[in-house]
């Protein structure tokens, strides 16, 4: 999966769902996407957050990609977040954790992983994790850069988010991973309803609103585990 700005609840489902989890750094950098944005709960509505990047060519890598250097654009997405989660019953570990990364990370790539690799550790998700421009076969692009991750990695099997079917099921993709002997299976995730602030459950809003508002995150995500798990087997 790319690096994205605080991604959703089902981004850490699948990251707990597998062996190894791959962010997938080396792809193209894509202007307006969840690489560098996402959605919040604010004044009871969805409110997008949106990082300021440096202006770079349009073939320039996630890893490649800085952060604007200024302060100003920083301070207010931390304003925004303040006012949106000031009240919430966690506010205070996470604001702190997002405004040191917020405030000192340079790089798109940089801030992204290391608040999903600190949000990992708070919901006890252990699983190893990679980077694609760090392994060897990067060169090629969506199914042929996939199948070299996985034989990298040496999997029998590729768990894919539900937006990558459109490719990964054509004649030649599903092709060369049978022959590879490769395995890919699609990610099932049905949105929970967990504590949240306001008249109105808004899902699909990235993961602080999560993090701020259960009394328990690590707690919690285990039963969301528990629950998936059950509607998998169960068929539901």
């Amino acid at each position: 999966m790319q690096p994205t700005f605080l991604p959703w609840l089902g981004y850490f489902y699948m990251i707990n769902s597998v062996d190894k989890f791959v962010f997938l750094d080396s792809v193209q950098f894509e202007r307006r996407s969840w690489q560098s944005r996402n959605k919040i709960k604010l004044n009871d509505r969805e409110f997008i957050l949106s990082l300021s990047t440096q202006k770079t060519s349009q073939t320039s890598k996630i890893s490649d990609i800085k952060l604007l250097p200024e302060d100003r654009w920083r301070k207010k997405i931390l304003n925004t977040i303040y006012h949106a989660y000031r009240k919430s019953v966690n506010f205070d570990y996470y604001f702190q954790i997002l405004n040191n990364e917020i405030m000192h990370c340079e790089s798109l790539a940089d801030l992204n992983i290391n608040l999903i690799t600190k949000f990992m550790q708070d919901l006890d998700i252990k699983t190893p994790i990679y980077k694609s421009s760090e392994l060897t076969n990067i060169n090629a692009k969506r199914e042929k850069l996939l199948l070299g991750i996985c034989q990298d990695l040496k999997a029998v099997s590729y768990l894919s988010p539900q937006g990558s079917k459109k490719y990964l099921q054509t004649k030649h993709a599903i092709d060369i991973f049978e022959n590879s002997k490769i395995n890919i299976e699609y990610l099932t995730f049905t949105h929970p309803i967990y504590k949240q602030k306001g008249d109105k459950f808004i899902p699909y809003l990235g993961i602080i609103d999560f993090l701020f508002n259960e009394n328990y995150p690590k707690e919690s995500f285990k039963k969301i585990i528990l629950e998936q798990d059950a509607n998998y087997m169960g068929g539901g």
